[in-house]
């Protein structure tokens, strides 16, 4: 395996680590493998290490080369700096096709932050804040899928007033998840606290939706305290009505950032009883289904 750390800006600690698959013997020398970009969580306040490596070595078990995106975080790193670093990061994965033998289907996959970024790309592709920021065409930086996990789709609170419930605050207290005190990732985004309504709206994707997106597969759990159900069903009606190819998955129970919901990532406890786990399954059929449509 090709394992290691390619730095993606002179500016940030940004980089992608590498989870390139070893050529195969005989007749399987020389295949090319489809690859996958994986944007982890931790609502632009950190980078989860459950929804990085573990979710890379699980492509890899399937064929897939994986990548992971260490991406900037914090108030001090606002949007479009996390953006133009995956953007960076597909074009290197683009630009080496030949040298790390993948095929010509390179997939983008995001959990709860990580999927706003990965929605993102697929968004600003074509526009100045990627080609003029980084120098880089849009062919360059096109995913040609899209994977969200519980993505941050409207950025607006799940609860009135973004308030933390009491059960998250002792898991962050425990150290048990990131501690999203502070600033918001709406403040993040915007590079300062005390934004305006207006503001706080500018960052909704939904009004940036197009029918230029490459398909997307999206899944998430109506119980999520942290992600509202309807980022999802919202998401999934709005491609619908731009012909977008969607696939949609809502699971009726399962806290917020499982990532792989296995016991790589959780303790059997926190699994027992959910289907989350079904989403992988349910993702490799759907990329093998359309891995020929462009």
């Amino acid at each position: 395996m090709i394992h290691q750390k390619i730095n993606l800006s002179d500016t940030t600690q940004a980089y992608m680590t590498t989870y390139i698959l070893d050529d195969g013997e005989y007749d399987r020398r020389g295949l090319k493998r489809p690859a996958v970009i994986i944007c982890p969580g931790g609502g632009y306040t950190t980078v989860s290490k459950n929804e990085g490596e573990p979710v890379a070595l699980f492509f890899n078990r399937h064929g897939y080369h994986a990548f992971v995106l260490e991406y900037s975080v914090k108030i001090d790193h606002p949007f479009p700096t996390a953006l133009c670093e995956l953007a960076k990061a597909i074009s290197i994965v683009k630009e080496k096709r030949k040298e790390w033998g993948i095929q010509d289907n390179i997939s983008v996959a995001g959990f709860s932050a990580g999927g706003n970024l990965a929605l993102s790309l697929a968004i600003y592709v074509n526009q100045p804040v990627i080609t003029k920021e980084i120098g880089l065409t849009s062919e360059q930086v096109r995913p040609d899928r899209i994977i969200l996990g519980y993505p941050a789709v409207t950025l607006k609170p799940k609860r009135e007033g973004g308030t933390i419930p009491e059960e998250l605050e002792k898991l962050m207290d425990l150290g048990l998840m990131p501690d999203f005190r502070g600033p918001g990732i709406r403040e993040i985004l915007s590079g300062h606290e005390n934004i305006t309504d207006e503001e706080a709206e500018q960052l909704n994707l939904l009004h940036y939706l197009h029918k230029d997106l490459p398909p997307v597969f999206v899944w998430g759990s109506y119980e999520d305290s942290i992600i509202p159900a309807t980022d999802l069903t919202l998401l999934a009606t709005r491609l619908y009505e731009l012909g977008v190819p969607c696939e949609l998955h809502m699971f009726g129970n399962g806290p917020h950032g499982m990532s792989l919901c296995d016991t790589s990532v959780k303790s059997e406890e926190q699994i027992n009883g959910l289907s989350l786990n079904e989403w992988t399954t349910l993702c490799l059929k759907w990329l093998e289904q359309n891995k020929n449509i462009s």
